[in-house]
């Protein structure tokens, strides 16, 4: 073989690794930077979740969730709602999200909740905000500590009781947002009020 063809071939073989490497360098450079930018994502989502955690719309005028921070608060405010309904026995904490959210010209409901059943009480109290949220525009969050167990159960009896939802449906979307099975006396409340 001529020394001119080996020659060539030995700097077509360089130009094809050369090829490959910078194919190789671009590709890592693309996904460093969207790796990046997912993790600005993911942080700031975990930021709005750390603020206002397991928030969800139920409704333009019903939202649900976990305890709100200051943060979450004012994030409330700055979205339209007017009404806090807190499922927390009373305390500190209590105290203070009652005095944040009044400064913030919310009216805070303290509708203290257990692992059981809630009362009919709790129940008509709940209901007749939500209607009034719906009827005069003034949107109404429900929570407790977590968002999922008595928040789950509640926002279920509304399904039930105004959307017309089945057990199984209301029961699937407590699940959904963190609903723990062991508390049979919370679905059982809604799965009683399904039946009525």
């Amino acid at each position: 073989m001529p020394k001119t063809f080996v020659d060539f071939e030995k700097r077509l073989n360089l130009l094809f690794l050369l090829v490959l490497f910078s194919l190789w360098q671009l590709s890592s450079t693309v996904a460093f930077a969207k790796d990046g930018q997912d993790s600005n994502i993911e942080t700031c989502k975990k930021k709005e979740k750390a603020d206002l955690p397991n928030f969800h719309q139920v409704h333009p005028y019903l939202y649900r969730g976990g305890e709100p921070s200051e943060v979450g608060l004012k994030k409330l405010s700055d979205r339209g709602i007017k009404t806090i309904i807190d499922l927390r026995a009373k305390g500190a904490r209590t105290s203070k999200e009652k005095a944040l959210a009044q400064t913030l010209g919310m009216d805070y409901i303290n509708l203290p909740m257990s692992d059981k059943a809630p009362t009919q009480s709790q129940v008509e109290t709940f209901l007749a905000a939500v209607k009034e949220g719906r009827e005069k525009d003034r949107p109404v969050f429900l929570h407790c500590a977590h968002g999922s167990d008595r928040t789950g159960c509640l926002i279920g009896i509304y399904r039930v009781s105004e959307d017309g939802y089945t057990y199984k449906e209301a029961y699937k979307e407590m699940r959904r947002y963190y609903f723990g099975p062991q508390f049979k006396e919370l679905s059982g409340a809604v799965k009683a009020r399904a039946k009525n």
